[in-house]
């Protein structure tokens, strides 16, 4: 039976949150939250840390024990040129999936993703009509073009925003993809792509301060 592969890829070095991954979010080092979320929903068959540092490794071990398997990443694929399918690509190598398992990779910068978006996507997996799903929220603002043209309205006709559908796009939280497409594809979405819309917090993917600022914010609410 094919399995469902969690993956989580963090890394030491950061730029913009120095330490970020291991960094406590209201009181809990930051990765922890999605670790936390996808042992709840209790929906994956592994879960997957990729880390590149001895003391994430042992925080995790320390924490986790034998529910989170720990794999040691290359000091190529944990550079900031490194692309994911850089990690995924060794990960692969590393464990030898079945063609037809999913590994799903989840970012740590995303910590709200929640059990019922991870449900949605065991859903989609579980029809068998796609070969990559990518978690996507509903952005209701309307755009402009750089020589300053409205894109989806015209002046005179100006929809009301509760009347406006808005358009996807990726939150980052999580893609998931079936081994096969991988090892054939040098991207990490490919063949019949699936969306799992997600609710607005799963957008807020922590890069800079201010995104930790309003990420505390938001997890010191739901400690309560």
């Amino acid at each position: 039976m094919p399995m469902n592969i969690a993956f989580i890829p963090i890394r030491k070095g950061s730029k913009g949150i120095p330490m970020k991954n291991m960094k406590p979010l209201a009181g809990k080092p930051l990765t922890f939250w999605i670790v936390d979320t996808l042992l709840s929903s209790n929906l994956m068959d592994e879960i997957w840390l990729a880390v590149d540092c001895n003391e994430y490794a042992k925080l995790a071990h320390n924490r986790y024990v034998d529910k989170v398997k720990i794999y040691v990443r290359s000091d190529e694929s944990a550079s900031d040129k490194a692309s994911v399918m850089t990690v995924l690509g060794e990960f692969m190598r590393y464990r030898k999936p079945h063609d037809n398992d999913w590994i799903c990779l989840f970012q740590a910068t995303s910590p709200f993703t929640s059990v019922m978006e991870i449900a949605k996507l065991v859903d989609l997996i579980n029809e068998e009509v796609y070969d990559s799903i990518v978690a996507c929220v509903r952005l209701k603002k309307f755009r402009w073009s750089d020589d300053w043209q409205p894109l989806d309205y015209d002046l005179k006709t100006k929809p009301r925003r509760q009347d406006f559908s808005g358009w996807l796009v990726e939150s980052g939280a999580f893609y998931a993809s079936r081994v096969s497409n991988l090892k054939q594809s040098p991207y990490i979405l490919s063949g019949k792509v699936g969306i799992v819309e997600t609710g607005g917090a799963s957008s807020i993917e922590i890069d800079e301060v201010y995104d930790w600022a309003m990420a505390e914010g938001l997890a010191n609410s739901l400690s309560r």
